[in-house]
Formats: structure tokens, sequence, C-alpha cells
């Protein structure tokens, strides 16, 4: 079934993609979900909280009815409730966050799903162990906040890729169940503002962000019956 055809109903949902440092590929990710959603059908909003704004940029030149993309100032006060308030009327709210400690505090205030892409790399492993214990601290006060490691950019030729989501596991953190290979299609696509899904959407680039915006909604639906059973 073409990824247009879906009518799946699904709850709302603030997801950001998240980490601990640069390079580990959340903005190539956030901007592919995104983008994937929108074709879904899903009212769908990118919002942009790192400096560099790359993802708000990557709007600016998109031409295929891309998702409506804000760039907004990672810190200050109120930023929480910012983000609560923007997610209203959205099926699926992406943010693109910052390395930045104190930006992503405020956003594991209200998310309800976190991502943290992870390279094959050690010191990938090591960030996102980092920032798997900041959304530990953040259930204390979110208990609705799901998180899990989502392996990135992965070669099966090379033994760092085929062994990160096992070493991944014995570091006792939550691996989503999908695979996102080292794709050339990503940025290809998005350096003259399209997505591989968008331009390809039989290649393996596309098959890996529907995999894993499939998988996004699983968890959107679990969060959604876990939220009517909170209240």
């Amino acid at each position: 079934m073409d990824s247009t055809d879906r009518t799946v109903t699904v709850p709302l949902m603030l997801l950001a993609l998240a980490g601990s440092k640069g390079g580990t590929g959340r903005t190539t990710l956030a901007v592919a979900l995104a983008a994937e959603a929108q074709q879904r059908g899903r009212r769908t909003l990118l919002v942009d909280l790192d400096p560099r704004a790359d993802a708000h940029a990557w709007s600016l030149m998109a031409d295929f009815g891309a998702p409506p993309t804000l760039a907004l100032a990672s810190g200050g006060a109120g930023q929480a409730e910012r983000l609560r308030a923007l997610s209203f009327g959205h099926d699926l709210t992406v943010v693109d966050t910052p390395s930045d400690p104190e930006a992503l505090e405020a956003v594991l205030e209200v998310a309800e799903l976190v991502l943290l892409p992870c390279r094959p790399s050690p010191l990938d492993a090591w960030g996102a162990a980092d920032a798997a214990k900041a959304c530990l601290r953040a259930r204390r006060t979110n208990p609705r906040l799901q998180f899990a490691v989502v392996p990135n950019a992965l070669d099966p030729r090379a033994l760092l890729s085929t062994a990160l989501s096992r070493d991944l596991q014995a570091m006792g953190l939550p691996v989503l169940d999908v695979r996102i290979g080292r794709r050339v299609a990503h940025p290809e696509a998005m350096a003259h503002g399209s997505t591989a899904s968008v331009e390809a959407p039989g290649s393996a680039a596309a098959h890996d962000i529907r995999e894993l915006l499939d998988a996004v909604e699983a968890l959107q639906a679990r969060c959604g019956a876990a939220r009517h059973l909170y209240h």
C-alpha cells in the first residue's frame, strides 16, 4: 500500500530528536520523519530549535508540500509551554533539538517520545547514554515520556554497525527495533529541498524512514492509550 493511502487515526504526539553530541543525524531524521508523516496525511509541524536552523533552511527550499516549519530560539523562559501550545492541533510535532543540555531539558518537560539517533561509534554510544540519563531524570515530572535509541547510518559491512544494537542493549539502553542504513540518498535529497521518501519512494532509504515512522506511530498509539488510562 502506498503511504498516501494510510488512513489510520493516531493520537497527538510531540516527538523530539535529541542527543548530547552533534553529528548523529538528528536533523536528517527529523526532516525525513516530518515529511513522511505529512505525506501520510498527518497534520504535521516541524520545530527547529538548533541555532544552525538547518531544518528550517531546508523547508525554505522545499517545493513538494513540505510540513510547516518553525525556527525558534533554543532557550528562554516558557519554552516548554511554548512547545506544548504549538503542538495543539497537530497529529505529530517533530522537534529537532540542539546538543545544549538546557534546551533539551525544556523539550523533555513536554515530549512524549524522544528518539536518540546513534551512529556506529563509541562516542555516539556514550552520548546516547548521557541523553538517556537526561530522559530518565525528566520522567520524574513527565511520567508519560518514552525514549529509545535509533541505530543510524549503519553499514552492514562494518563490525561496529552490526554490533551496535547489541552493544547499546548491553549498556542498558532501550533500542528501537528499526535500523537506518547509511544512505547517500538522504543528504542528496535534502540538498535541494526534498527527502528520499518523496524523490524515490521505492528506495532503501525511503523504506528505512517508513519503518521508522511506523515504529513511531505504534508508540504513539500506545502513548495515547496510556494517556487515556492516566486520565
